[in-house]
């Protein structure tokens, strides 16, 4: 309150820079209402200063005229003005803080503040059940007693703005300070410098997007759709006083999370000035909410309850909807039916009313509920109600990181390590690690067990191979960390911690069975909660469960720990029989079940327990389950059977890339040979993106089968810097490409690899942009591919004189048949 004070106490030489800073901004705003301009005219200012004005005729230019007399009149009539222009209309809210600051009653109003509360909250009952906005000329003057409720609405909200600033520089200004801020048992990367994400338009949206503008060319839609987005772009939507839905799509691990609280950091260093306050919510917290509840008490006891004035501080963000940003994080963590709030009844009335929680995030995504606010919302792909993508405004999707953005993450972990070179080049010469890194929190491990293992044996460092055994190699690294004494042997370490582990995997497979990611304190084991919190695999954080109250809660540090965890769990439990496996086995399940409704709560728990069904793995298995290395060998094989089942001629390019991905971490070569086989050795990819760890999962497999394969690609998108792993499989025989996006940096980047793949015989880069000078690496490419016998190059930028030029190079191609 007393930064308030000294806002409105400003000199007379302070105050005239403001309004002349500010009066543009007025003079704009009062352009579209100049009848009301020339109506105060007539009441305000003298008949002689009228009479300057009587030969213009257009009423925008007389009112224009007639505010720069406003502008240049005594300061009574000056002041009287703006307490009415205050007072009858709804201006931006930082604009109407600064001319009520004009008024020379503002100074005595600033002392009774808080004294006037209760009259506030009188004139704002909370039992009502409707709220009017104000309407220009809603009377014929404003009185004492109005303007003061109304400054000291302002005034509280002022107050409540900046104590939710407090709490998010609290809460989220770790980002700041960087890597020095890290805790030592934080084992994710929450207290590094926080290194930017790439984020795109998504592709369903760039489709909406172009239908909506079928007059362009298509090219140049084409040209532009792939740039990148940056955080600003993501609220540059629709024309003022519409609802604004956002909604942010990731994969798991990729920072969905992590952007939404840089989102937060950001705006409480005043870098997104168009909002005025921002409402973060998790749906992993408002999942534990069970009654139902006003807008206002989901506001104000969910996230941060005013000090003063609740009612005053509520009617001010009703007011001012246009500059409020709602934040719901997660989505796809909402076990609540969202379809039967958006079909099944009406909304009630009023933001009063008591709702349920989906009902409340589906009323302000439809703008029946502060209606003109901004609504960004997180998700994993495809989760997504049908019903709600009428309402989105906006659609973007996180990629993670690109190799330049791995790079800057891990110039900034090791920026203090003793051995940085070392681990900077590991890291950069290892193509295998690279494309682990692309997703954001598995680069943090891979991080975290470089360190460790360069710290250990700085001469001979073996890696992990997969995912899943990063993941391993983690949990060793926490565990020695705070071990007070060495153990003698791996396996003695791991039986210290078997009791645990087990309870921490049976803590984390509960969550995904109950589609949760949040405990209260009550559900975790005591010895299970301090070694996890020790080792900083489970996080704590007060959880508020009614108004004034809250209650210690436990999360996993991100939701791949869970389902490694959950994993774990499958395989190492007593009570998890092998009918039972089959029906826990998460890739079957996601692929059998049609209705959104019983999908799996997880993304990647199959992809761990294939993982841990490698040979690699057996060891910390028969450890952490306490029995025999054939019992774990057993339930090994049983997860093996279960992949080979699921390798039928009927895959699509998606269900193909997840099978490559479980085939990859399992590290099965007999594996891999029976889903080639099985695929008919033809792999078909159609219109999605393929990551550097998809298109090494996918040639792991393609370079384990015996005999020649096809792959065709459409619409697909892939990192250029990956297309060497295609030139390491040496049976690669049919291969397609057709995109727009394939343009002279694919063809380059493509021809470095082309003249490896010795049985290649049929080529195609089709519906391309390929130009003349994107043909040139090509064709010497072609010339080194001596099995080539068929090239197909059509619909790409190329002109027919060009072609026949080419065709001449191509006729001494001894084997080629054809050219099209």
């Amino acid at each position: 309150m007393r930064m308030i004070g000294r806002m409105l106490q400003v000199d007379r030489a302070g105050r005239q820079r403001a309004i002349r800073s500010s009066w543009p901004q007025l003079v704009d705003f009062l352009s579209q209402h100049p009848e009301w301009v020339l109506r105060k005219a007539k009441q305000l200012l003298s008949r002689m200063e009228l009479m300057r004005a009587e030969g213009v005729t257009d009423p925008k230019e007389k009112a224009l005229l007639v505010l720069n007399m406003f502008l240049k009149a005594a300061d009574t009539t000056f002041e009287t003005f703006i307490q009415s222009v205050c007072m009858e209309f709804s201006l931006p809210m930082e604009l109407e803080i600064m001319f009520m600051s004009v008024s020379r009653e503002a100074e005595d109003h600033v002392a009774r503040v808080e004294e006037n509360c209760e009259a506030v909250a009188a004139e704002f009952p909370s039992t009502s059940t409707t709220h009017e906005r104000r309407r220009p000329w809603s009377g014929p003057s404003s009185t004492r007693n109005g303007k003061e409720s109304k400054q000291q609405c302002l005034d509280s909200a002022e107050r409540y703005r900046q104590l939710i600033i407090t709490s998010m520089r609290q809460r989220y200004g770790v980002y700041r300070s960087g890597g020095d801020t890290q805790g030592k048992d934080q084992p994710l990367a929450f207290g590094q410098a926080f290194v930017s994400l790439v984020i795109r338009q998504s592709r369903a949206w760039r489709i909406k997007k172009r239908k909506d503008r079928a007059k362009e060319e298509h090219d140049v839609e084409e040209a532009h759709s792939d740039a990148p987005l940056r955080l600003s772009d993501l609220f540059e939507t629709v024309p003022t006083g519409a609802t604004k839905v956002v909604f942010l799509l990731g994969r798991p691990g990729v920072g969905k999370t992590r952007l939404v609280h840089k989102i937060c950091e950001q705006w409480a260093e005043r870098n997104l000035t168009q909002f005025h306050m921002v409402f973060p919510f998790e749906f992993r917290q408002l999942n534990l909410i069970e009654r139902k509840l006003s807008l206002q008490e989901l506001l104000f006891d969910f996230f941060l309850r005013p000090d003063v004035c609740p009612d005053a501080v509520f009617e001010h963000l009703l007011e001012n909807a246009q500059q409020i940003l709602m934040i719901f994080d997660g989505l796809d963590e909402f076990v609540e039916n969202v379809h039967l709030s958006l079909s099944s009844h009406v909304l009630p009335s009023g933001h009063r009313s008591p709702l349920s929680v989906a009902e409340l995030f589906v009323g302000l995504c439809q703008g029946k509920l502060l209606p003109g606010c901004t609504v960004l919302v997180t998700t994993r792909p495809k989760i997504i109600p049908q019903m709600l993508l009428k309402t989105i405004t906006q659609q973007a999707e996180i990629w993670g990181f690109d190799r330049e953005k791995v790079e800057e993450y891990a110039e900034c972990f090791f920026c203090h390590h003793s051995r940085r070179d070392q681990a900077l080049a590991c890291l950069k010469s290892n193509g295998k690690l690279l494309s682990m890194c692309y997703t954001p929190a598995l680069c943090n491990i891979v991080c975290i067990c470089l360190e460790y293992l360069f710290l250990q044996n700085a001469g001979n460092v073996q890696l992990p191979q997969t995912m899943t055994q990063f993941y391993i190699q983690m949990l060793q690294t926490f565990i020695r960390k705070h071990q007070k004494q060495s153990s003698p042997s791996e396996e003695a370490e791991w039986d210290q911690y078997q009791l645990a582990l087990q309870g921490l995997g049976k803590l984390a497979f509960r969550g995904l069975e109950e589609k949760k990611m949040l405990f209260y304190a009550a559900e975790v084991p005591e010895q299970v909660k301090g070694f996890a919190s020790l080792c900083g695999f489970l996080l704590a954080f007060g959880v508020k469960t009614r108004s004034g109250h809250t209650q210690a809660g436990y999360t996993f540090v991100h939701f791949g720990l869970q389902e490694f965890f959950s994993a774990l769990f499958l395989l190492t439990s007593t009570s998890v029989d092998a009918a039972s496996l089959k029906e826990k086995f998460f890739l079957r399940s996601k692929w059998l079940l049609k209705k959104e409704a019983k999908m799996p709560f997880t993304e990647n728990c199959h992809v761990f327990l294939s993982g841990l069904a490698s040979q690699e793995c057996r060891s910390f298995l028969c450890s952490v389950a306490g029995q025999s290395e054939a019992w774990v060998q057993e339930r090994q094989a049983e997860v093996i059977r279960l992949l080979k089942k699921l390798a039928t001629p009927r895959l699509t390019g998606p269900r193909i890339s997840e099978l490559c991905h479980c085939v990859h971490e399992a590290q099965d070569r007999g594996l891999a040979q029976h889903v080639g086989k099985q695929l008919d050795f033809t792999y078909r990819f159609r219109n999605f993106r393929l990551m550097p760890l998809d298109m090494m999962a996918l040639a792991f497999v393609i370079s384990s089968a015996p005999d020649p394969v096809s792959l065709d690609f459409v619409g697909c998108t892939m990192d250029l810097d990956y297309l060497h792993v295609f030139g390491s499989c040496g049976n690669i025989k049919n291969l397609s490409f057709k995109s727009r996006k394939c343009g002279n940096k694919f063809a380059a980047a493509l021809s470095k690899n082309l003249p490896s793949m010795n049985c290649l015989t049929t080529f195609q880069l089709a519906g391309g942009n390929l130009t003349i000078q994107g043909l040139e690496p090509l064709i010497q490419a072609f010339l080194n591919c001596s099995q080539l016998e068929d090239v197909n190059l059509q619909d790409n930028r190329m002109k027919e004189q060009e072609m026949i030029k080419v065709a001449e190079i191509f006729s001494t191609m001894k084997r080629l048949k054809m050219l099209e």
